[in-house]
């Protein structure tokens, strides 16, 4: 009886010895298993919400545009960047879309969603100090994703 006691007891002391030693070096082989450079990924997607805009007729607003936007960046770092200054960008989003229904881009049946998207484009990397002409790396933002774009006449006039 005493024989079969001494085996359960020292089954257990291996059995939590193993395990604990394993707990320890998992860590640490982790940590040494973890690449130095980040993994090339992608694409990355940020969210900027809804941007609405008035369109104003004789100071009277006939209508509203509905933009639902999301930011296409091309690396972890550049995702990062644009969620931390995401405010200045939707500022600058926000003007370019002032400015385009200002210049009646979205009067009549029709709206250019690319024409669109390629005006916040160069105004969200403006937000960034990139140049509305430049195609270099410097671009934060790659792409601009329209998810819904919706004009919404006012009947109370």
């Amino acid at each position: 009886m005493k024989a079969v006691l001494l085996f359960a007891v020292a089954a257990a002391l291996a059995f939590a010895g193993g395990y604990g030693f394993g707990r320890i070096e998992a860590p640490q082989a982790a940590a040494l298993a973890a690449p130095a450079e980040p993994v090339a990924g992608g694409p990355y997607y940020v969210e900027a919400g809804q941007l609405v805009v008035p369109m104003l007729e004789r100071g009277r607003t006939i209508a509203f545009i509905l933009t639902q936007v999301t930011l296409e960046a091309s690396s972890a770092d550049d995702a990062l960047l644009v969620r931390r200054r995401l405010p200045h960008a939707r500022s600058a989003m926000l003007e370019s879309l002032f400015d385009l229904a200002g210049h009646g881009r979205f009067n009549g049946p029709a709206v250019d969603p690319q024409g669109v998207a390629t005006a916040l484009l160069a105004g969200a990397n403006g937000s960034f100090g990139v140049s509305p002409g430049g195609r270099d790396s410097a671009q934060p933002i790659r792409a601009v994703l329209i998810d819904r774009l919706l004009r919404q006449d006012n009947t109370r006039l």
